[in-house]
């Protein structure tokens, strides 16, 4: 019974997670595909090729993005996983604060230096003007577009999906708006271009930074108590995840490079097209993985063996599901897409294009393996692995192939050469857990390759689910029970059976609202010689340590339980992330 309710909960979590990442890794693809659109019907089919040019400083945004991010939030997730929310708020704000630093940096070298990066990204003497004017457009945008990702991921533990949808939704109806206005109207051609895609990160921003301006919201920006062995933390974890996006922006470089020479105009134009549209379909990708990500990183900060097992199933089963769904699709509507930008079907770049869009897919099921193992071995501290799966699937896989079948197939060859790549990280995963194993790996376990250390021993652990109020009566034996067994001495035994029958009893009678779906799951670990008892139900938020602050404590008959509580207990730690509420006693 436990393991199903775990299933259940993990499944739930893992499909609200999903939508909300998707999302969050799609904002570039949703305005580049505005752009990408309006620019190359009111501008012309040089316009794609000027944007996919400045791809490469849009990959290097989403490195350092992917830098911070990965590193915090993983970080993050263990520390929630402990349920140490100040050490949380702590991280959250070293985020903000350097994101704020480099984001300023970047849009000052673009201001003061657009033709020197024009040159550098390979626009030559036909691109190099709109390339610049298009930079200068654009490179206002850069502070709201790096706080607003980052944003984005928190304000999901804070359980604020709809101004995240809302300001996804406000940010492309601006851009689109202004697309047409600036383009059409005005005829400020890729100035306007960039201005508008400027203007609609600001409205994302404002939308989702509002929030931080209440009293809301659990985790805080604060300057004070911000570590800096955190900042170095967040670098030693963030590093390796982000080394595959700088492999990607180099890739692009690299790719630009080869297509120049092997179609021209052409062939950047429709990788351009991929790129813009691609981002929804690598979204899908990167979502999955990113769900993964912060599931695991609150299991591993909890140390609980079965349901890292539970999250990487999930995600290797229904995740690489939905991930193939959408690669069929994308493979199906080749040709309606290819329209978005060019409406020529004659045409050498309508051809490119849309086998492009019928080649590239077949290596996203791949693909979204390796990303979801990649963010599994970061959150476990396994760099070398993640280092040569971040380098193999971001430059190698792709750029090797592209140069040896470009000479004989041109672009084609190209367009196979990202279509393998999923195949050499898969064989990549496979050879690492044969070789961590010393065995042909069979079954999911081998590929984890948890350490005998990791978690608790089942001895020293007691799991329940409880789904009613008639499952809280037996609760207390059965932890007195357990505790016995473990070593406890009596005294802390009964304690811990009565304080959790008195907290599961708040719970399902305060926060069951829909009892058919509410379940809270007990974790009872005795380790270190400390006895930790944790709740974790997905009802109405109840936070205990609230109640006890409101006990008068002139009536020695009001809320009883709680003061029980509170005088038998070392420590209580309340927090509500992820749609649960997460409630620790210490004894």
């Amino acid at each position: 019974m436990k393991a199903k309710s775990d299933a259940k909960i993990i499944s739930r979590l893992f499909f609200s997670l999903l939508p909300i990442q998707i999302l969050l890794l799609a904002i570039g693809g949703i305005n580049s595909i505005i752009d990408g659109s309006i620019a190359s019907h009111s501008v012309g089919s040089d316009a794609m090729a000027v944007t996919g040019l400045y791809l490469p400083v849009v990959k290097i945004i989403e490195t350092i993005n992917a830098l911070m991010l990965g590193g915090s939030q993983i970080l993050c997730g263990q520390f929630l996983g402990k349920n140490q929310i100040e050490r949380t708020r702590n991280v959250f704000s070293l985020d903000m604060c350097v994101v704020i630093c480099v984001s300023f940096f970047l849009t000052a070298v673009s201001l003061l230096f657009p033709r020197q990066l024009s040159v550098a990204l390979g626009a030559d003497s036909s691109t190099v003007e709109s390339l610049q004017q298009y930079i200068l457009g654009v490179s206002l945008g850069i502070l709201p577009q790096m706080i607003g990702a980052q944003l984005t991921a928190f304000l999901q533990l804070e359980q604020q999906q709809t101004r995240t949808y809302t300001g996804i939704a406000l940010m492309a109806v601006v851009n689109a708006a202004l697309d047409y206005v600036f383009l059409n109207v005005f005829k400020w051609g890729l100035f306007g271009l960039g201005l508008a895609t400027t203007i609609s990160y600001w409205v994302f921003f404002l939308v989702l930074g509002s929030y931080y301006f209440t009293k809301k919201p659990v985790i805080k920006f604060s300057v004070r108590g911000m570590k800096g062995a955190d900042l170095k933390s967040i670098f030693v974890i963030g590093v390796p995840g982000a080394v595959g996006m700088f492999c990607i922006a180099i890739r692009g470089i690299i790719l630009n490079q080869i297509l120049t020479r092997c179609s021209g105009n052409d062939g950047l134009a429709a990788l351009s097209s991929l790129n813009a549209f691609g981002c929804l379909l690598f979204s899908v990708t990167a979502g999955v993985a990113a769900a993964t990500r912060l599931l695991v990183s609150v299991y591993i900060g909890e140390e609980d063996r079965e349901s890292l097992r539970l999250v990487m199933k999930t995600a290797l089963q229904k995740g690489v599901a939905v991930v193939a769904g959408f690669s069929v699709l994308i493979i199906a509507l080749a040709v309606p897409e290819t329209c978005i930008f060019f409406k020529d079907s004659s045409s050498n770049v309508f051809y490119l294009t849309k086998w492009l869009f019928r080649i590239f897919p077949f290596s996203m099921p791949l693909s979204a393996i390796c990303v979801i193992f990649l963010n599994y071995y970061q959150c476990s501290s396994r760099l070398t692995i993640v280092n040569i799966l971040s380098v193999t699937d971001g430059v190698l896989g792709v750029v090797l192939s592209s140069l040896v079948l470009s000479p004989v197939l041109g672009a084609m060859g190209v367009w196979i050469g990202h279509a393998l790549n999923g195949v050499y990280t898969t064989i990549i995963v496979f050879v690492y857990a044969w070789i961590i194993n010393k065995r042909f790996p069979r079954k999911l376990d081998d590929y984890l390759a948890l350490s005998e250390s990791f978690g608790v021993p089942a001895d020293k652990r007691l799991d329940i689910s409880i789904h009613s109020y008639e499952d809280v009566i037996n609760t207390s034996e059965q932890i007195i029970e357990f505790c016995h067994a473990a070593g406890v001495d009596k005294k802390r035994s009964f304690y811990a059976g009565l304080c959790l029958e008195e907290m599961a009893s708040n719970i399902v009678q305060c926060g069951f609202v829909n009892k058919k779906k509410c379940s809270a799951d007990i974790r009872v670990v005795y380790k270190d010689d400390l006895l930790r008892l944790r709740i974790k139900d997905n009802g109405k938020p109840f936070d205990p340590t609230q109640r006890m602050e409101l006990i008068d404590p002139a009536d020695v008959t009001h809320n009883i339980g709680l003061r029980l509580v509170q005088g038998l207990a070392k420590k209580t730690v309340y927090s509500s992330v992820l749609g649960l509420n997460v409630f620790t006693i210490v004894l």
